[in-house]
C-alpha cells in the first residue's frame, strides 16, 4: 500500500477513534509520506521548504503532533510500522516481516518505555565515544545522576535519545520529560507517579520526592529530564528541581536520572568525586562525522575542513550554513568563507537563551576574551576584575558548556583560555 493511501486511512482511523480531525499541512503531510518509505530527510523535496527545516522544525514537529494525537511513541522511523500496527485489525495491512517488528514495538510500549516528549531523531553522526562513555556509567556502572552539557544545537538531546536505543532493554521503564516550558515539579512528578501505575495524594514537595526515590529503588528505571536549563531561570522552580536532583544522587536507590543542560546546575557542585555522578561535557562533531553530515546535505566541494573548523563541528550551525553554501554561494565554501563568519539567525536566537542565562560575570569575561589579540591566562583574566575569587567558578561554568576553549599552546604548563570563532563573533555582534 502507498504512502497516501495509507495516511488516509490513518486519518479516518483519528477520526473514528479519537473522535477528531488530523489536520496535516502539505508539509507535514509530505514529510509522513517520505517517511512511511523509509526515506532520510535529506532526501525529502517540499517545495518552499529546506532540507534543514523539514529536519530541525518541521520533522519533530509533525511527529510530536503524532504522537501526542495517538497517545504512543511514534517518530520517523517507527511511524510505518507504528500505523500498520493501529490499522491492521480493519485492514490486513501488515505483512509476515513487519508482523515482527511490530511485535517488538507492542513490546517496548508494554514494557513501559513512555518517549512521547522525546525529540525524533533519524539521522544521527559519530558520538560513539560519548554513546559508549554513556552506557558505560548508566549501565554498567549504576551511576544515579548523569549530567550532559553543552550549548545549545550541539546535539545533546539527540546524543541522549540515541542512548535510550542502545539502553531501553535494561530497564524497567524508561520516562522522558521536557524541560523546556518550565512545567513545576509537582506536574513532573504527577506524570512519572501516574505513568508507574501510583497515586501519591501528598502535597508536600519533600514527601513527594520521597516517595519517588522509593519508587526508583522499587523499579530500575531511566529518567530522562530534557533541558534542564528550562526550570533554572524561573526562580521559583530551581530550589524543588535542585533538592529533586540532590536527594537522586545522594540516596541509594535502583535507577538513573540523566539530564540534558546548556548549564551546569548549582546543585552538581555538591556531587564533586561522587562515583555514582558522572557529566559529560559536549563538544562538536570529529571531521570525520562533520564531513559526513556535510556530504549528506550536498556540501562536497573543497573547503570543507575549513568550514568544520570555522565552526568547530557544531551540527546545526553546520546544517544552517549549508543553506547559503548552495543556493547563494553555488556550493563554493571559500566564497562563502570569504569575509565575516555567517551566524544564521537559529543559533543567534539559541545563543541569546544561553547567554540570558549567565551571570554578569561571565558574560564580562567572554567579552574580554573576544577583544583579546591572544589567548589568556587565568592570571590574565583575574588581574582585569576585582572579584578574583570568583573568577575560578566563572570560568568553570563557561568551560563546562564549551563557551571556553583551551587553546592548544600553553604557558609554562598553564591553560590558555581562548573563545571559537563563531562565539567571538557572537558576543561582538550583540555586546559591542
Amino acid at each position: 500500500m502507498d504512502g497516501k493511501e495509507l495516511i488516509k486511512l490513518f486519518k479516518d482511523w483519528v477520526k473514528r477513534e479519537k473522535e477528531q480531525d488530523l489536520d496535516l499541512d502539505p508539509c507535514e503531510e509530505a514529510i509522513l509520506e517520505y517517511s512511511l518509505h523509509g526515506e532520510p530527510y535529506k532526501k525529502m523535496k517540499i517545495p518552499n521548504y529546506a532540507p534543514s527545516t523539514i529536519m530541525i522544525i518541521k520533522g519533530p514537529q509533525l511527529f510530536k503532533k503524532l504522537g501526542d494525537t495517538i497517545g504512543t511513541d511514534i517518530n520517523k522511523k517507527n511511524c510505518r510500522l507504528v500505523l500498520d500496527e493501529l490499522l491492521k485489525k480493519k485492514k490486513e495491512l501488515v505483512t509476515e516481516e513487519n508482523t515482527k517488528h511490530t511485535s517488538q514495538i507492542n513490546s517496548h510500549i508494554n514494557s513501559h518505555i513512555n518517549l512521547l516528549e522525546a525529540p525524533d531523531v533519524s539521522d544521527f553522526y559519530g558520538r560513539q565515544q560519548e554513546l559508549s562513555d554513556l552506557q558505560k556509567w548508566i549501565v554498567t556502572e549504576n551511576c544515579r545522576v548523569v549530567g550532559v552539557l553543552g550549548i545549545n544545537g550541539i546535539g545533546k538531546s539527540a546524543l541522549v535519545r540515541e542512548l535510550v536505543e542502545k539502553v531501553k532493554n535494561d530497564f524497567d521503564y524508561v520516562i522522558w520529560k521536557s524541560l523546556e516550558y518550565s512545567p513545576s515539579l509537582a506536574e513532573i512528578l504527577t506524570d512519572i507517579e501516574c505513568y508507574l501505575a501510583t497515586n501519591n495524594p501528598e502535597a508536600n514537595i519533600n514527601r513527594r520526592i520521597t516517595n519517588l526515590i522509593n519508587l526508583l529503588n522499587q523499579h530500575h528505571c531511566l529518567l530522562i529530564f530534557d533541558q534542564w536549563e528550562g526550570v533554572m531561570g524561573n526562580s521559583e522552580l530551581p530550589e524543588n528541581y535542585d533538592l529533586l536532583l540532590r536527594k537522586i544522587g545522594d540516596l541509594a536507590h535502583n535507577s538513573c536520572l540523566v539530564f540534558t543542560s546548556i548549564q551546569r546546575p548549582r546543585v552538581m557542585n555538591l556531587f564533586v568525586n561522587r562515583q555514582q555522578i558522572k557529566e559529560l561535557s559536549l563538544c562538536g562533531l570529529q571531521i570525520q562525522d562533520a564531513k559526513n553530515l556535510l556530504t549528506d546535505l550536498g556540501i562536497v566541494n573543497s573547503g570543507i575542513e575549513q568550514l568544520i573548523d570555522t565552526y568547530k563541528g557544531h551540527p546545526l550551525a553546520l546544517i544552517l550554513a549549508s543553506e547559503p553554501i548552495k543556493n547563494i554561494h553555488d556550493g563554493q565554501i571559500y566564497e562563502f568563507l570569504e569575509g565575516t563568519i555567517y551566524i544564521p539567525d537559529v543559533i543567534m536566537g539559541l545563543l541569546d537563551k544561553l547567554f540570558f542565562n549567565l551571570t554578569n560575570l561571565e558574560i564580562q569575561i567572554m567579552q574580554q576574551l573576544a577583544i583579546a589579540t591572544e589567548p589568556l591566562l587565568i592570571a590574565q583574566i583575574s588581574q582585569i576584575f576585582p572579584f578574583k575569587g570568583e573568577i575560578s567558578q566563572a570560568i568553570d561554568n563557561l568551560w563546562q558548556v564549551r563557551l571556553l576553549e583551551k587553546a592548544d599552546i600553553l604557558a609554562g604548563g598553564k591553560i590558555l583560555w581562548v573563545l571559537n570563532p563563531l562565539i567571538k563573533k557572537y558576543i561582538k555582534r550583540r555586546y559591542n
